[in-house]
């Protein structure tokens, strides 16, 4: 036990073990003003596509999650409360489960009463493409498919990320 508690210590970093903690607003993230990373995966609605071509042209917000997140779980009720208001917008929301399976988030959204759409990172392969510390993680895309902010947590104003 105390061999795998050292390895997660020295594996993730400090931010990953204070997520309720973690600042909103994490603007000096290396990939603010890059174009976002792009890969094809399956969804919960059986189709399989690429993650950009799902944003349509529009801005994105893009939410890295899981299941067994407690954050995820809050962020997630945010997310379900707001989507058709946010659409209304012109912004398209998108979800990425990282490391569980189709069933397991299906079965997830299910139990919840939620008609959420989430692509599905199997193998976490995007963890690293987004250099992500932790989850929720999200992520503002604007219009042209270039990152503008990054947070932990769904702001009530997201409109301002997108400036």
């Amino acid at each position: 036990m105390q061999i795998i508690l050292l390895f997660l210590l020295l594996c993730f970093s400090p931010a990953v073990w204070a997520m309720g903690h973690l600042p909103t607003q994490m603007s000096s993230d290396p990939l603010i003003g890059k174009p976002a990373p792009d890969a094809v995966l399956i969804k919960t609605d059986g189709t399989s596509s690429s993650i950009m071509s799902s944003r349509q042209g529009k801005k994105a917000i893009l939410i890295f999650w899981a299941t067994w997140c407690p954050h995820c779980y809050e962020e997630l009720g945010a997310v379900n409360e707001n989507i058709a208001s946010v659409g209304k917008k012109g912004i398209k929301i998108i979800l990425v489960d990282l490391g569980e399976t189709l069933e397991v988030v299906k079965n997830y959204f299910d139990q919840r009463q939620m008609h959420l759409t989430s692509f599905i990172d199997v193998d976490s392969f995007l963890q690293g493409t987004y250099h992500l510390e932790g989850i929720p993680t999200i992520i503002f895309i604007d219009e042209k498919g270039i990152i503008r902010n990054v947070t932990h947590a769904f702001p009530s104003d997201y409109v301002q990320y997108f400036k």
